[in-house]
């Protein structure tokens, strides 16, 4: 989705401010995204110690990190996108996993999407639509559709450890980072893992994004995502999420299966699997509308 890894900009929160740590602890898993990267240059004269990723071989020269980064990029999605899938959301809260089935159709270039939820049957129905630069919900149970608020982004979606925020990414990998080659990640061992681009992400100063940097794992031979980890302002690792069962689809190298864990909170983990996907699908442009997030769904062509 990652990788449903489409957002609104949420304003960033203050980290001199008791209430806005607190707040954006609770918001995401166990620590929340971390925020004000260039102010905090500004008032330390440095940016925050980051530790060194270890075990890893030079990268080639002329290794080209943006271009590495858009490949994995486009391996997840095209200007219109379907797919079908289940979230799988674990907690020592529950008693047993709670499994949650969806479809969604995106629309890259005109910035909108819709999913559609079928399982749990007290949630079936339920829709959401992101018309950019706004997200709707539809509650079939009592019939309303509300607009989510900017205030409720970073709050959970569907009760996984996936956000609201998540759920529409406005903000893009691409255009909103710069990109540094930190080395290749030869795999091997027990995990039989494929050599890997390890590129870090940091945010452009006047972007408002959530995270203050990314670390991505990228195949080398296929370019598709495999790893990537979440860090805070303070350069605390916040979650991680492995993507794994990558097939061949339509020319692109897609992670079937996608597992987000939330560091700070033991137990907690949220898997997303893609049972159908099709790039360049044709949609209905009725898709998009509040009607028909009020009225059920309508099917990819």
């Amino acid at each position: 989705m990652e990788r449903v890894r489409s957002r609104l900009r949420p304003k960033r929160l203050d980290p001199a401010s008791k209430r806005g740590r607190n707040d954006l602890r609770s918001a995401f898993p166990t620590a929340g995204f971390g925020a004000l990267l260039a102010l905090l240059v500004a008032l330390a004269g440095a940016a925050p110690a980051v530790r060194a990723v270890e075990g890893l071989e030079a990268a080639p020269e002329g290794a080209d990190a943006r271009a590495i980064a858009l490949r994995a990029e486009e391996s997840m999605r095209s200007d219109r996108t379907y797919f079908k899938g289940r979230m799988t959301i674990r907690s020592p809260r529950l008693s047993r996993p709670r499994v949650v089935a969806f479809e969604s159709w995106g629309d890259q270039g005109g910035k909108r999407s819709m999913i559609r939820i079928h399982e749990p049957a007290k949630d079936a129905g339920t829709g959401f639509l992101k018309l950019h630069p706004n997200l709707w919900m539809y509650v079939p149970r009592v019939e309303r559709t509300v607009r989510i608020p900017p205030s409720m982004m970073l709050q959970s979606w569907m009760g996984s450890d996936f956000t609201n925020d998540d759920l529409v990414r406005e903000s893009s990998e691409i255009d909103d980072y710069d990109h540094r080659m930190l080395g290749v990640d030869p795999g091997g061992g027990e995990s039989s893992d494929p050599r890997a681009w390890v590129v870090e992400y940091t945010p452009h100063e006047d972007t408002a994004v959530v995270w203050g940097r990314i670390l991505g794992w990228l195949a080398v031979d296929t370019g598709a995502p495999l790893r990537q980890e979440f860090y805070d302002e303070q350069g605390e690792k916040i979650r991680v999420i492995e993507f794994s069962e990558i097939r061949e689809q339509a020319g692109r190298y897609f992670p079937h299966r996608w597992e987000l864990t939330p560091l700070e909170k033991p137990g907690h983990s949220t898997t997303i699997e893609i049972e159908t996907i099709r790039f360049d699908a044709k949609f209905d442009d009725g898709i998009y509308t509040t009607r028909n997030l009020e009225r059920g769904s309508r099917r990819a062509d």
